[in-house]
């Protein structure tokens, strides 16, 4: 076995079954320190054991990479209470669930998921599995931190289970990791063969009506979304998708979420929030330019972009939004007087780093709540934004730029939001992109700077090698 020796697991079993039982406990949770395991490979070879729903996370640092296959619990709604739905059904897993002792960070009973970007739905054709929100606690998954690499295999129970149940479907699993875990997946080459930018003319025409407004209404900034349909040579492979992110990635998460036969990917370098024991942090990102090809038109793209009277107003909305907001829930706040820069793959960013010290009722659901949208993502005012994009953009936005992430049974989390990202279902893809506009936006400026969005995403699902 690749975890604890078989005497072991029987005695945990054995007790974990007769505790839970007495304790009218519905279901196990068993964590083990491993070595020799990837999670890439775990993702990848899923369906061997039937499972038909996958998450993969590796975040910011690349300090918590996370991978969880197969569903034990779903939390699924599509109603305008999501936020207080989730937090109610993930309070009551955790009464339900057997536990025998504190687990590291990232490892134990967690909920993966996400929630969409509006409460509600025009039409939902393309996000129908995902809803409002859609979470789920994964039967198989692979936590690799700075201490280790761990497994959390997690069992249901009722009155009839039996110690040969559980010992037969640890067993399933552990020679599914003996081998598939370190096997190395192998891909067949997808090059896209057709891409649409939908209704070009027709976006900058919005762009122009959401200045247009802001002259004449409340309305200081609205970031407006669009979108690229594109067709590849072959189905998408997201596992082969993920390789080409990791591999190219700077300071960007790697998320995938996947129900059934469609998946949701981003490669956002944009935290909402994450919170670990009484420390939260968020950051503010907006306000963008296109990199340069050489080191010097690099520094000078940055330069230009420190010191823009546009980008610098877009990006002070959403630095007082998020002060703002958080100071209602944190005894403390800690944010930089002025932007830095962040670079990522095609673009930099003006980027603030914000920390606090949270208030200890308050959730993480609460904070999502609170925070989503924040200017970076709708506008500002955020009803008159978001008011505002309904009536703009024809394509629903589904979980694009939404939060998605993961939470533990402590409380401790991370959030980001779902923007560089696609949909993916066989071999098409619709990917999403926008950016703010404000009263001194340039239409085709803000239409060329969406471009350069797509690019990273279309490249790692198969797009032309030569974009950049």
């Amino acid at each position: 076995m690749l975890r604890t020796g078989q005497l072991e697991s029987i005695a945990y079993f054995e007790q974990s079954l007769q505790k839970a039982k007495a304790c009218s406990k519905r279901f196990i949770c068993k964590v083990d320190k491993i070595m020799n395991i990837h999670p890439l490979s775990v993702y990848h070879f899923y369906h061997k054991l039937g499972f038909t729903e996958r998450f993969y996370w590796s975040n910011q640092e690349n300090s918590l990479i996370l991978t969880g296959i197969g569903t034990l619990v779903p939390f699924h709604h599509s109603t305008e209470e999501q936020y207080s739905a989730i937090e109610k059904e993930w309070k009551r897993f955790g009464e339900e669930v057997y536990i025998e002792q504190e687990n590291c960070f990232g490892t134990g009973p967690l909920a993966l998921g996400g929630f969409s970007f509006f409460e509600t739905y025009k039409h939902d054709h393309d996000w129908k599995e995902f809803g409002t929100s859609h979470f789920f606690v994964p039967k198989l998954m692979i936590t690799v931190t700075q201490e280790g690499t761990f497994i959390t295999s997690n069992y249901e129970i009722n009155a009839q289970t039996t110690l040969e149940d559980l010992l037969s479907q640890y067993k399933q699993y552990d020679d599914y990791l003996e081998q598939y875990g370190m096997k190395q997946p192998t891909f067949t080459q997808s090059e896209c063969i057709q891409k649409d930018e939908f209704e070009p003319n027709e976006w900058i025409q919005s762009v122009k009506t959401a200045i247009g407004q802001m002259k004449d209404e409340q309305l200081e900034k609205v970031v407006l979304n669009r979108t690229l349909n594109a067709t590849f040579s072959s189905e998408v492979n997201s596992s082969k998708v993920i390789y080409e992110l990791e591999a190219t990635r700077n300071v960007n998460y790697v998320i995938t979420y996947q129900l059934k036969d469609t998946v949701f990917i981003s490669a956002t370098p944009e935290r909402l929030i994450a919170k670990k024991k009484n420390t939260v942090s968020s950051m503010c990102l907006a306000g963008s330019a296109a990199k340069g090809i050489t080191k010097e038109e690099n520094s000078e793209a940055a330069n230009w972009l420190l010191n823009s009277k546009k980008n610098n107003d877009e990006h002070a909305f959403v630095v007082n939004y998020i002060k703002e907001t958080l100071r209602l829930y944190c005894d403390q706040l800690t944010i930089p007087s002025s932007p830095r820069i962040m670079a990522t793959k095609s673009l930099l960013h003006l980027f603030t780093p914000v920390e606090g010290t949270i208030l200890q009722h308050v959730s993480i659901f609460k904070l999502i709540q609170a925070l989503h949208p924040t200017p970076a993502l709708g506008g500002f005012p955020k009803e008159v934004a978001c008011k505002l994009i309904r009536e703009l953009e024809p394509i629903e936005r589904g979980w694009y730029g939404a939060p998605i992430g993961w939470i533990d049974l402590n409380g401790n989390g991370d959030f980001a939001v779902g923007i560089r990202s696609a949909l993916v279902k066989a071999n098409k893809a619709k990917l999403y992109a926008g950016c703010g506009i404000v009263q001194d936006s340039k239409p085709e400026e803000e239409f060329y700077e969406t471009g350069v969005k797509f690019l990273p995403m279309l490249n790692a699902l198969g797009g032309l090698r030569n974009e950049r």
